[in-house]
């Protein structure tokens, strides 16, 4: 089951790749403001 995070509480790491196919993980930004937008690709 998935577990909803609470305000405050850090978001754990995963990884994905950007669009030159470099993998990039959250960790990488630490310490920085991060806003993640997850779009619908229609292909």
């Amino acid at each position: 089951m998935t577990k909803l995070l609470q305000q405050g509480e850090p978001a754990p790491d995963f990884e994905l790749s950007d669009l030159r196919g470099k993998f990039i993980h959250l960790s990488d930004y630490r310490g920085s403001t991060v806003v993640l937008a997850f779009l619908r690709g229609f292909m």
